[in-house]
């Protein structure tokens, strides 16, 4: 049996949920960093984000850099995207949202993995509320760089 650690280095995609507006703020280039009260491992390369209900859906996978953890690094953020004033200002609204990812790009699915696909074909137990590792059959039937680049 292969250690914890070992599994987690071989991490490179999850999956998340998310909500609108935040997912089209992505899109559009408005929002530049993904922000999260937990650290993702560091080999993390890309996010397939679940759009929750209505949608129930996986349309958008982003290219995401290693987080900036705002309580162990000096970094700033960069204050050209919104939530990143809040964030290097520790604003209340923000508070525990300590690890922020930039978004380095964005594509869109040429066709949307639903949940019912996610539990059928990829094994998921339903949808997705926190991080999912993703499957490695969701990654190997959806190659995410022959996807549509939105930005």
């Amino acid at each position: 049996m292969e250690h914890p650690e070992t599994i987690a280095s071989l991490i490179t995609d999850v999956i998340l949920a998310i909500q609108e507006p935040y997912m089209q703020q992505m899109i559009d280039g408005e929002k530049t960093y993904e922000f999260r009260k937990y650290r993702l491992p560091q080999t993390v390369e890309r996010v397939w984000f679940y759009s929750t209900a209505p949608h129930s859906q996986i349309q958008y996978v982003c290219q995401i850099e290693p987080a900036v953890t705002r309580n162990e690094d000096d970094t700033k953020l960069p204050e050209d995207g919104l939530g990143s004033k809040e964030f290097n200002g520790f604003h209340r609204d923000w508070d525990r949202y300590d690890f922020a990812y930039k978004i380095l790009s964005v594509y869109k699915l040429n066709e949307p993995v639903t949940l019912a696909a996610l539990k059928q074909d990829h094994g998921l137990g339903g949808a997705p509320q926190r991080v999912v590792y993703a499957p490695l059959s969701l990654t190997e039937s959806v190659p995410w760089h022959k996807q549509a680049k939105l930005r």
